[in-house]
């Protein structure tokens, strides 16, 4: 009979879990009441397919990041092998604020392209349709996602901030700016996906 998994190794994953929980709450707690005040198109929270987005949202929170670790490993490996140490020197000597905001564009550059990709690229337009099926809009539709689109854009945005160095799970500072990246990424996207009338920019034209 196999043994039981000991619970100091379901830890790491009972804490993810937790988090995940915990950012559904905060999410909840912003744009529920945003979207019964402000609605595009007012609607129930409560509906059939709740469940199954919820089921979307914890999948896209615990998934990508395992499948993430390694290939950006091997991406911030690979750069420090191929990039030139003085462009490594250089990079490594800009004030934080500076790698954080070169890390922003370069990353929002590539999840720009990735997501055009899978518009554009039948293969991957299989695993992105997931995330258009929805026939109603509102902040959970953000994270309907099948893991490998998640994985995929992602892996757009990060690896060029990796392979520039502003970006890296080497230094304790390094690995700071992927972690804010895709932390704003995925904030924006609730907030662009959410059922608000809200503009940020007005045209008038």
């Amino acid at each position: 009979m196999p043994d039981l998994p000991d619970l100091q190794d379901l830890l790491p994953f009972l804490m993810s879990v937790a988090r995940q929980c915990a950012w559904l709450v905060l999410l909840s707690v912003i744009f529920v009441p945003l979207e019964r005040l402000f609605a595009v198109h007012p609607q129930k929270f409560f509906r059939k397919a709740l469940l199954q987005d919820l089921g979307y949202y914890f999948i896209s929170g615990l998934v990508p990041s395992l499948l993430l670790a390694f290939p950006l490993s091997l991406a911030a490996v690979g750069a420090h092998a191929l990039v030139p140490y003085r462009v490594q020197i250089t990079v490594a000597a800009w004030p934080l604020w500076q790698r954080i905001v070169v890390g922003f564009v370069v990353g929002e550059v590539g999840f720009y392209w990735g997501h055009r990709w899978t518009h554009e690229i039948p293969l991957l337009w299989r695993f992105h349709s997931i995330h258009h099926s929805p026939e109603h809009v509102y902040f959970l539709i953000s994270a309907r996602a099948h893991p490998i689109d998640n994985v995929f854009i992602r892996l757009c945005g990060l690896i060029p901030a990796y392979i520039l160095g502003v970006a890296s799970p080497l230094t304790p500072t390094g690995s700071l700016v992927p972690v804010l990246i895709v932390l704003v990424a995925t904030m924006w996207g609730f907030f662009i996906h959410s059922n608000l009338r809200w503009r940020l920019v007005r045209w008038n034209g």
